[in-house]
């Protein structure tokens, strides 16, 4: 019996190897499709570049808070989440009114928060809210 499905699989180890070939070039040309179809010229690689507000902030929120507190906070400045969380758990906030300082000191100050800093890109400085100070 083994002998039999040695066999059988040399028979077809020509079709699975080219099977597998045919399969790694299709990967690696999607990947490099992919990579120059997205690039580094997306919309993230131009905020707070130009002149205008950046409102890029990201901010870490305390475990135990309510979805309705972060939903109440984000309504009252008009922002959103663009993403997150990140790798650190920091989920980056975008305010269409706001500077990227002003934004960043409005947040520190939010229920839940337990650090608030601009994005990179922005170039302000962080602020750091307390532990005891956020609820």
């Amino acid at each position: 019996m083994l002998n039999t499905l040695a066999h059988w699989i040399n028979s077809k180890a020509a079709f699975v190897l080219a099977f597998a070939l045919v399969l790694i070039g299709l990967v690696m040309g999607l990947s490099h499709a992919a990579v120059r179809l997205t690039g580094d010229h997306g919309h993230s690689a131009t905020r707070g570049a130009s002149s205008g507000p950046c409102g890029e902030v990201l901010t870490w929120f305390a475990a135990d808070v309510p979805l309705r507190s972060v939903n109440d906070f984000l309504l009252q400045y008009g922002a959103v989440i663009t993403y997150g969380p990140n790798e650190e758990g920091a989920y980056q906030l975008h305010f269409p009114d706001l500077q990227s300082d002003q934004a960043v000191q409005v947040t520190s100050r939010a229920t839940g928060v337990i650090r608030a800093r601009a994005n990179a890109q922005c170039r302000a400085a962080d602020v750091v809210v307390p532990d005891g100070a956020a609820s």
